[in-house]
């Protein structure tokens, strides 16, 4: 697969490639990587595909950046919300981007969403940034990372390169979006476009919007009953002593599987297992430290005895505090 490049002059901010021809009418493509882990390759398809696409049906999605580098130069964390801000507000979008604050943390696996700036990181040469995601069972993300090159001279004040304009760019990746050619004219081009062209990058286009709501509507967020019960902290079958605000979990079908989701007040060591309905643990989802914050999972059915029937599970967190039990039902 070759690499996506952004710039007339090879300047690669992310994702290599493989385009496939599409009769679709949209311009835009999403990003396609049927395999689990990290990655920054993936195909560029139509929404309409039938292999579906990476996406993140979270609403809510916290981001920390670094300030090692030039991530301390000032007016970085306005172009960076000012970005986050650009797809808030895709009408019909469903997605709240949030910058935290500051993190310490790499261009790592490690369960927190971080922009920082770095050399190398696979973003070298004309490689103005690259963003990298982890993908879970059914191309769900669980957590992006964006490394603008540290090498490249940033500027939030109009002057290339500038940070809002890539950031936005890198940040419709992190939500399964693809570069697309399409021009409206010499400096009029969707966020998406694969080349840099200045600030004019920073303000989305139709395309870009399109390919967001086209998204949202293949792939909906939880509804907003399923997203106040976990808030609540609701989840079904939850120990006496688990305060609502402490841990929540919730699951729900979705084709081909089930989703579930939970929250952390804290980073922290957990356990999440799924069980079948006569008690035993047929498949570990996580074991291992996570951030705070909500995450979600994705279960295509994989168990220690094969692929799982479809019906009945429970899922458990387990946590130093507590834990949560949420009913699964897995779909076909």
């Amino acid at each position: 697969m070759n690499r996506i490049s952004r710039g007339a002059l090879a300047l690669a901010t992310s994702f290599a490639v493989v385009v496939t021809a599409s009769g679709d009418a949209h311009a835009f493509r999403m990003i396609q990587n049927t395999s689990a882990g990290r990655t920054t390759f993936g195909s560029a398809v139509s929404c309409s595909d039938p292999g579906g696409f990476a996406h993140l049906p979270v609403s809510a999605v916290t981001w920390w950046y670094d300030t090692r580098n030039q991530g301390s130069e000032p007016g970085v964390a306005t172009a960076l919300r000012n970005a986050m801000s650009s797809w808030n507000n895709v009408p019909g979008g469903g997605h709240t981007l949030t910058l935290a604050g500051t993190r310490s943390a790499g261009f790592v696996t490690d369960g927190i969403n971080v922009i920082h700036w770095a050399t190398g990181e696979g973003c070298s040469g004309g490689c103005l940034a690259i963003t990298a995601l982890v993908l879970q069972a059914g191309q769900v993300i669980v957590e992006s990372d964006i490394s603008f090159n540290n090498a490249f001279d940033w500027n939030t004040d109009g002057r290339d390169y500038d940070v809002e304009a890539i950031a936005a760019h890198e940040l419709g990746h992190t939500l399964g979006i693809h570069h697309t050619e399409l021009r409206y004219g010499p400096n009029k081009r969707p966020t998406m476009y694969s080349s840099y062209f200045g600030i004019q990058g920073r303000s989305l286009e139709n395309d870009d919007k399109a390919a967001l709501q086209c998204s949202e509507n293949r792939y909906p967020p939880p509804s907003a009953s399923q997203v106040v019960a976990l808030q609540q902290g609701d989840a079904l079958g939850a120990r006496a002593g688990q305060t609502r605000e402490s841990l929540a979990l919730l699951a729900w079908p979705r084709p081909g599987g089930a989703l579930i989701r939970f929250r952390l007040a804290a980073d922290q060591n957990i356990e999440v297992k799924i069980y079948d309905v006569a008690g035993r643990a047929i498949h570990t989802l996580v074991d291992g430290r996570r951030a705070a914050g909500e995450h979600e999972l994705a279960w295509d059915g994989t168990s220690r005895f094969g692929k799982a029937a479809s019906g009945v599970y429970f899922a458990r967190l387990v946590t130093p505090a507590g834990e949560a039990h949420a009913t699964v039902i897995l779909a076909e």
